[in-house]
């Protein structure tokens, strides 16, 4: 197949996504939420790892979340947080503290399937 022919494939497909004739599932989205205290000397080391695997995988969304906000204390009541960091996968605890990297990058890995 020559340069031209896939070209011409990868246009007509655009076409028939645009056009409703092919299904196109929507790519699976992973939320991290990294729950924060200011002064935490490990915080930023475990958003870090996050914002890295939200670089290295489409569909992967890495956030801060301080205790220091509204939003951040609603989170760290609702699941009954007692130490940060804390690192919520699709709004599940999945750590608490500083994970191992690999670790970390299976389970987001687990939740893309």
């Amino acid at each position: 197949m020559d340069e031209l022919e896939i070209i011409r494939r990868k246009k007509m497909l655009e076409l028939m996504k645009r056009t409703g004739m092919i299904e196109v599932k929507p790519k699976k989205k992973v939320v991290i939420e990294v729950i924060t205290s200011p002064g935490c000397p490990y915080c930023p080391r475990a958003l870090g790892m996050a914002k890295e695997l939200e670089k290295k995988y489409e569909g992967v969304v890495a956030r801060e979340l301080s205790v220091s906000t509204p939003e951040g204390r609603r989170k760290a009541v609702e699941h009954n947080l007692l130490g940060t960091p804390t690192i919520l996968i699709d709004n599940n605890v999945e750590f608490v503290g500083v994970p191992d990297f690999a670790e970390f990058e299976k389970r987001v890995g687990e939740k893309l399937g």
